[in-house]
C-alpha cells in the first residue's frame, strides 16, 4: 500500500485532487475499498500522533501543532479516494 499511497501522492502533486486520478483507476472496487480503509486508518494514527507530539486546546478547538506533512499527505489522499468512491458509486464504509 505504501507504494500506491507514494504513487497517489506523486499524482497530486501533478494536477487536480478533482480530475480522475489513474493511479486510483487501476484499482478494482475491492482493491479501492482496501486502500480506502488503509489511508483512513493512517490518516487517523497521522493525527494521533500529531496530536500526541504537540497540541493545545484553544477556544474549545484541538489545535495540532506536529506531524503537519503526514497530517496534509493523508488528508489529501484520502479525499481522493474518497471522490473516486462516490465517482464510482461504490460504498465505502470506515
Amino acid at each position: 500500500m505504501d507504494s500506491l499511497l507514494t504513487r497517489l501522492a506523486d499524482e497530486l502533486l501533478v494536477q487536480d485532487i478533482t480530475e480522475p486520478s489513474a493511479v486510483l483507476d487501476s484499482l478494482s472496487d475491492d482493491q479501492l475499498q482496501i486502500f480506502y480503509d488503509d489511508v483512513l486508518e493512517q490518516f487517523a494514527l497521522a493525527l494521533l500522533v500529531g496530536a500526541h507530539k504537540n497540541s493545545t486546546w484553544t477556544n474549545g478547538n484541538l489545535v495540532i501543532a506536529a506531524n503537519h506533512r503526514n497530517i496534509h499527505l493523508l488528508q489529501a489522499a484520502f479525499y481522493a479516494v474518497q471522490l473516486e468512491v462516490q465517482r464510482r458509486g461504490a460504498v465505502a464504509v470506515g
